[in-house]
């Protein structure tokens, strides 16, 4: 059985069997991989502090039919001020579970890769940490092949540019113009200054595309649809909202970013 290291960030963790665990990494050679440490609840030194989940590691692993058997994790960046802020690590939380949830096992995808490296990295130091996160969930349903185009309406098709404003069908990956839209449930209102820092959004450079910033009425808006529409594609509720509305609510922001208003 062939053994491999490579770079990885750790997805989730669980307890398996009696002094096992079972982990879950997204790794930049492998894609994602799940795999069991033999005797990790056991060991005191074999494993320090290496499966704690958004932590990128140094993973030797070995090949096995399913699950991969890891020899050696070793912690390369814990990403400490996530874990002191406790809005932050929800929002990491939830990046890792969409990255989980999301991508296939076993499947290289460096980019996918690099903009979860990033993500983290922003969440760590961004004044706004939801636009980080907006940004990175544009960029990322974009790699996954998920995004349609919206260059034009999908009835006339006339040009974005053309018309200020505009209503997208996310479950059905359509873009309507004013003059075109439905009445049905379900779409996003966006405006043409939105829909233009979507196409910017998914063609920048990654290391320059955090300098865009969504309008703060916009954000709450967008955040839901997107969310609904990956439940949606999963068929899963994402356990990390649950954290997340609970942190908001505490904090007396509940109708900013979890409330029920969801107009622009």
């Amino acid at each position: 059985m062939n053994v491999h290291d490579t770079s990885a960030f750790v997805l989730s963790t669980r307890d398996y069997g009696e002094s096992d665990r079972l982990i879950t990494f997204y790794t930049q050679e492998g894609g994602k991989l799940k795999g069991i440490a033999k005797g990790a609840r056991r060991s005191q030194k074999r494993f320090v502090h290496a499966f704690e989940p958004c932590s990128l590691v140094a993973l030797t692993y070995r090949e096995r039919k399913s699950l991969i058997w890891v020899e050696a994790c070793k912690l390369v960046e814990p990403h400490l001020e996530l874990r002191t802020d406790v809005e932050r690590w929800g929002y990491g939380a939830l990046v890792s579970e969409i990255v989980m949830e999301m991508t296939p096992e076993g499947e290289c995808q460096p980019e996918v890769f690099s903009l979860f490296d990033a993500t983290l990295g922003q969440l760590a130091g961004s004044k706004d940490p939801l636009n980080v996160i907006l940004l990175f969930l544009i960029r990322f349903l974009d790699a996954m092949g998920y995004l349609p185009a919206l260059e034009n309406c999908c009835v006339c098709l006339r040009p974005i540019r053309e018309d200020t404003r505009w209503w997208w069908h996310l479950q059905q990956g359509k873009l309507a113009c004013s003059e075109h839209r439905s009445l049905q449930d379900g779409q996003l209102k966006l405006d043409l200054g939105t829909l233009v820092l979507i196409q910017q959004a998914r063609r920048l450079a990654l290391d320059k595309v955090w300098r865009l910033r969504l309008l703060q009425e916009r954000k709450t808006p967008i955040l839901h649809g997107v969310l609904d529409w990956i439940r949606d594609i999963t068929r899963r509720e994402l356990k990390s909202l649950r954290m997340l509305e609970q942190v908001c609510t505490e904090a007396g922001r509940e109708g900013h970013i979890f409330g029920m208003d969801r107009t622009v």
